[in-house]
């Protein structure tokens, strides 16, 4: 991973796309792709039909034009994308080889719009993959530390701020004997003031950690993100191996992924190997009209960026949230949808990491 830092990335021009223009640049003005902006317009012109739904549609638009590759695609934009060219790793040998012998996987959940389900989508995916027997760490990187509230039980007694500064092989972090282990490296104040350190570093030594937790032994590494690219966003995608975007139903929050999308891009053209999973509806409630006819425009127009599956807007998510357990452990008969909606989420992202692989 350390020769992805050769260069030094500034997150500032990633936060105004600066950075992502180099490899946007003309062809997303000008691209003639299937899915471009007069076809995206027209299929979305029928169901527009507030103030609200317009600004929407502009916002799809835009994302209509992004296109991310496998792996070692370089952030290619133009031409029609498919769900293979996103989820592929088309990289060179060298870099396959090097994925492909790596023991832990890494999985940011990331998404610039607060509020969308990140956490809850996070530390499910922990207890989804602890109880099938894989040694999961998860770092919390946002500020607000919710993902470190409801996971306390697996505390390790680091902090996540010091991962900037150096994270010792501390015994706290070893895995003893055949039990798997659920690791939390948890938020802190410190957190806050990342921003005055310089990206290329705090990915050098991001990578360090990783690093680390893969010499321990652990099979995977969650990261929650705080909603916004910082530095700490930006490090941990510099180092995943993948990312995933929770997303709502709402103008905001649509308008939200394109941003996301664009860092996504401009990030992979210094970490290749991130894989962008795809965005997931989150909070998705059925009887609202204007949730079921955007959930069906995204699918529709832009089925290669969506995840095939979705969570409900469901109370007893939150109730496990603030428990501390999965919604599984729930004891209410409403638990039980949220609970095969999250199970299918979590096995398709098990899947599309492989994670099985070398188990």
């Amino acid at each position: 991973m350390g020769e992805h830092y050769g260069k030094t990335t500034n997150v500032g021009s990633v936060r105004t796309g600066r950075y992502g223009h180099e490899i946007i640049g003309q062809n997303v003005r000008d691209r003639k792709s299937s899915i471009g902006r007069r076809q995206a317009a027209i299929g979305f012109s029928q169901s527009n039909q507030s103030d609200e739904g317009s600004h929407i549609s502009g916002s799809k638009e835009s994302l209509a034009g992004l296109r991310i590759d496998g792996a070692g695609g370089g952030g290619n934009i133009g031409g029609t994308a498919t769900a293979e060219s996103v989820h592929r790793q088309t990289v060179g040998n060298r870099i396959c080889k090097q994925i492909n012998n790596k023991k832990m996987k890494t999985l940011v959940i990331a998404n610039q719009k607060g509020g969308v389900g990140k956490t809850a989508t996070l530390v499910h995916l922990a207890f989804d993959f602890f109880e099938r027997g894989l040694n999961v760490a998860v770092i919390d990187l946002d500020t607000q530390g919710n993902a470190s509230f409801t996971l306390k039980a697996h505390k390790t007694g680091f902090i996540s701020s010091r991962i900037f500064s150096g994270l010792d092989a501390g015994n706290t972090l070893n895995i003893n004997g055949d039990e798997p282990r659920l690791a939390l490296i948890e938020s802190d104040p410190d957190l806050a003031n990342l921003d005055k350190v310089n990206v290329s570093e705090a990915g050098r030594r991001f990578n360090a950690a990783i690093k680390l937790l893969e010499h321990k032994g652990y099979d995977i590494c969650l990261i929650d993100t705080a909603p916004s690219l910082g530095v700490a966003m930006a490090s941990a995608l510099l180092v995943a191996d993948y990312v995933l975007s929770p997303i709502e139903l709402e103008a905001y929050s649509i308008q939200g992924i394109k941003k996301m999308v664009t860092a996504i891009t401009s990030i992979r053209k210094t970490n290749q190997k991130l894989n962008f999973i795809g965005m997931v509806a989150s909070k998705v409630d059925a009887r609202n009209p204007r949730h079921v006819r955007h959930l069906d425009e995204l699918n529709r127009v832009y089925a290669q960026f969506m995840v095939p599956t979705s969570i409900g807007l469901r109370s007893s998510i939150g109730d496990a949230l603030a428990s501390c357990v999965p919604v599984w452990k729930i004891k209410k008969t409403a638990a039980r949808k949220a609970t095969t909606e999250i199970r299918a989420l979590a096995s398709y992202v098990y899947e599309k990491m492989e994670l099985n692989n070398g188990r």
